[in-house]
C-alpha cells in the first residue's frame, strides 16, 4: 500500500488531456468567470501548460474565442447537428485535435463535446435531480447528457452519454422510452437505470419491468432486480449488482464482490484527467461502500484493503497498479 511518482510518459499526455478539457469547457458556453480565471492560472503555472495551449490554439484559434452565451451554444448545436459538409469538416477538426496532442492520447473526452450541446447535462463531479414536464423524476450521474423529446405520442429521452435513473410518471397514452446508440428501453413500470457505455448499453430494472429493443430487432423484457447489457445485435442478461447500481444517486458506489475495474470506472466521471488501472489490479475483488464526491478518500480506502499502489504523475494522471 503506497503512493509514488511514476516516470514521465514519452508523450506529455496528462498536460494534453488537461488542455483539451479546458478547451471543451471554454468553448461550451457554460464557462463561468471563475473558471476562466482558473484556466489562466493553470496556463501560466507551467511552461508545458503554455506550450500545450499554444499548440492547440495554433490549430483551433483562441480557447476563449466563443462568447459565454446561450446564442453561441444554440448556433454551435445547429452547426454540429446539420447534415452538411461543414459538419464533416468540424469532425475532421476534432480528429486533428487528437493528432495534435500525440498518439498516446486516449479519446475519453469525445462524449463531452456532445454533452455540452444536450438539453440536460452534468459536468465532472456533478449530479442532478430534475423534475420533467410530465412529472417524471430524472437523476443524471456525472458527465452525463440527455436530450428530451416529448410530444403527443411518446416521451423519449436520448441518452447521449453517461448514466441516468428515471422514476417514470404514469401516462398510458405516451410510453416513456430511453434511447441509446444501441437501441431503446421502454418503461413498462416506474423506475430503472440506463447507462451508455463504449459499444454497449446497460439496463438495471429497479421497479416493475422494462423492454429492450436493439437496433437490429432483438427484444427482451426484464423485471425488478434484473438487468442486461446490449449492443445493436444482441442482449446479455446481467444478474449481479442490480440492487446497488443506483447508489450513485445518493453519492456512493456500493459493490459486493465486484472487480476493482468497476469501482475505477465509477470514479472517473468524478475526477479530472486520467484515472487508469492495470489489468492485474482491475481484476481484484472489492466489497464495500465508497464516496464518489471524495475520490481521494476512496482511493485511500482501497489502498488500505487491497494489494495495490497508486502512482501519481500529476493531478491529471493517476495509475493504480497491483503489488
Amino acid at each position: 500500500m503506497q503512493t509514488a511518482s511514476m516516470p514521465a510518459p514519452a508523450v506529455d499526455d496528462p498536460v494534453a488531456q488537461a488542455a483539451i478539457e479546458w478547451i471543451i469547457l471554454l468553448r461550451s458556453g457554460e464557462c463561468s468567470s471563475d473558471e476562466r480565471r482558473a484556466f489562466e492560472t493553470w496556463r501560466h503555472a507551467d511552461a508545458r501548460h503554455e506550450a500545450a495551449v499554444s499548440r492547440l490554439e495554433q490549430r483551433l484559434g483562441r480557447f476563449d474565442a466563443l462568447p459565454d452565451s446561450t446564442q453561441a451554444r444554440a448556433s454551435a448545436r445547429r452547426v454540429l447537428l446539420a447534415p452538411s459538409s461543414r459538419r464533416k469538416v468540424l469532425r475532421g477538426g476534432a480528429a486533428m485535435l487528437l493528432l495534435a496532442v500525440g498518439s498516446g492520447f486516449v479519446a475519453q473526452r469525445v462524449t463531452p463535446l456532445q454533452n455540452v450541446l444536450a438539453d440536460l447535462r452534468t459536468a465532472t463531479g456533478e449530479r442532478r435531480r430534475i423534475m420533467l414536464a410530465d412529472g417524471s423524476t430524472l437523476w443524471l450521474n456525472a458527465r452525463s447528457a440527455v436530450d428530451v423529446r416529448f410530444d403527443d405520442r411518446q416521451r423519449r429521452l436520448v441518452l447521449q452519454g453517461g448514466e441516468l435513473v428515471i422514476d417514470v410518471a404514469r401516462d398510458a397514452a405516451r410510453p416513456l422510452i430511453v434511447e441509446t446508440r444501441e437501441g431503446t428501453m421502454q418503461a413498462l413500470g416506474t423506475r430503472f437505470l440506463a447507462r451508455q457505455e463504449d459499444g454497449s448499453s446497460m439496463l438495471a430494472v429497479l421497479h416493475s419491468s422494462v423492454r429492450i429493443d436493439t437496433r437490429q430487432g432483438r427484444s427482451a423484457v426484464f423485471g425488478a432486480g434484473q438487468g442486461a447489457r446490449f449492443d445493436a445485435a444482441g442482449i446479455e442478461p446481467v444478474q449481479q449488482g442490480m440492487a446497488e447500481s443506483a447508489a450513485w444517486t445518493e453519492g456512493f458506489i456500493e459493490v459486493h464482490d465486484r472487480p476493482l475495474g468497476e469501482v475505477v470506472a465509477a470514479l472517473r466521471p468524478y475526477r479530472r484527467g486520467f484515472l487508469r488501472v492495470s489489468p492485474q489490479a482491475a481484476a481484484l475483488r472489492v466489497t464495500g461502500t465508497f464516496p464518489l464526491d471524495d475520490s481521494e478518500r476512496t482511493l485511500a480506502a482501497l489502498m488500505e484493503t487491497l494489494p495495490i499502489a497508486v502512482y501519481r504523475r500529476t493531478d491529471y494522471w493517476v495509475t493504480i497498479e497491483a503489488l
